[in-house]
């Protein structure tokens, strides 16, 4: 079980308007405020900030090689848009870094990327998403970043399950990934299932539930093995570790 602890402002939760920051960090993260200490000297400052990727990378389940590409696509993709990130997440009231891990696990950060469903661009949206969004050229980076960004930040605001910040959002990015109308669907089958009230439905609760009970035939209608639900799971999943990798690599 992943330990949560609160670092930053991140998103306006529920109807209590109160910023909050993301979810996945332990409490490695306070190390990052030491890379801006004027105090330090060069050579300290640089061993700090080193000693802070360190933690914050081990702290994902990536492999090297997935982390080496994640960190050359971060220099060769994302610098060269990450003011566009800082800014959509700055306008939906997100953290970033957040936003930057989503794109990542849809994209890599391409904007020109599609699928075989019809999902195009950075993040990734289907036409009728993109089209309530406002979005009109889904391949459009900026377009995109600005879409995304409101769609996370809708799915976190309209979120009436969890027990905390992290299970709200944990939530909020698996209706990203498997659609909010199906996440709605499970969450009120556990909520009957356990006679738990809304809030004290856990990601924990969620995420088991699509790794055992939800199978290929409810969601695709077809015989074959491949199960929906733990795609969402292992989506979360790397979201949250590319998290991790951004903050590490924040701190130079």
């Amino acid at each position: 079980m992943v330990l949560i602890i609160e670092v930053n402002q991140i998103k306006k939760i529920k109807k209590i308007r109160i910023n909050r920051t993301i979810f996945f960090v332990l409490s490695v993260v306070i190390f990052i405020f030491n890379c801006s200490d004027q105090s330090l000297n060069d050579e300290q400052l640089s061993s700090s900030c080193i000693d802070t990727k360190e933690k914050l990378w081990s702290l994902s389940n990536l492999s090297e090689f997935e982390k080496d590409k994640f960190n050359l696509l971060y220099q060769e993709r994302f610098l060269s848009y990450i003011d566009e990130f800082k800014e959509a997440a700055k306008l939906n009231n997100l953290d970033w870094e957040l936003l930057a891990a989503i794109a990542f696990q849809e994209s890599q950060w391409n904007p020109k990327a599609r699928s075989a469903t019809q999902v195009k661009g950075m993040m990734m949206l289907t036409l009728p998403t993109a089209k309530s969004l406002g979005v009109e050229n889904r391949l459009d980076p900026v377009q995109s970043i600005n879409g995304g960004a409101s769609y996370i930040a809708k799915l976190i605001d309209e979120i009436n399950f969890g027990t905390s910040t992290g299970d709200t959002i944990s939530i909020a990015l698996a209706a990203y990934n498997l659609g909010v109308g199906n996440i709605n669907r499970y969450l009120e089958k556990i909520q009957i299932n356990s006679n738990k009230e809304k809030f004290e439905i856990t990601w924990d609760d969620l995420s088991s539930f699509l790794t055992e009970e939800v199978n290929h035939n409810e969601l695709t209608g077809n015989s074959t093995n491949y199960k929906r639900g733990i795609q969402a799971v292992d989506y979360v999943t790397r979201v949250k570790d590319y998290y991790y990798l951004i903050l590490g690599l924040g701190c130079n």
